[in-house]
């Protein structure tokens, strides 16, 4: 499954892929742990109040090619929210 992050935003407005992969090439831990995040990030992102605004910061998680799931992030997202944010960003690593 490819996973790709982007973060936009900030006074800027500027918008940047932070991280791409396919966790077909991952070890399967490392899988593992990116679908578990994708749960807790499927589960939690209707329910996060995000604020509006200049300056502030999104992440955007696109999961699938074309026609994939795509979940919005606000950049201080709640303890959990931020946890599985942190697995998708470091599976690239």
């Amino acid at each position: 499954m490819r996973v790709k992050i982007e973060k936009a935003g900030g006074f800027a407005g500027n918008e940047e892929t932070v991280a791409a992969y396919d966790t077909d090439d991952l070890p399967e831990r490392e899988a593992a742990k990116v679908y578990g995040a994708l749960t807790a990030v499927q589960s939690t992102t209707g329910h996060e109040a995000g604020g509006m605004g200049a300056g502030l910061v999104t992440y955007r998680i696109i999961v699938g090619d074309g026609a994939g799931k795509v979940y919005t992030v606000p950049g201080e997202p709640s303890p959990g929210l931020a946890e599985a944010l942190a697995v998708l960003l470091g599976a690239a690593a």
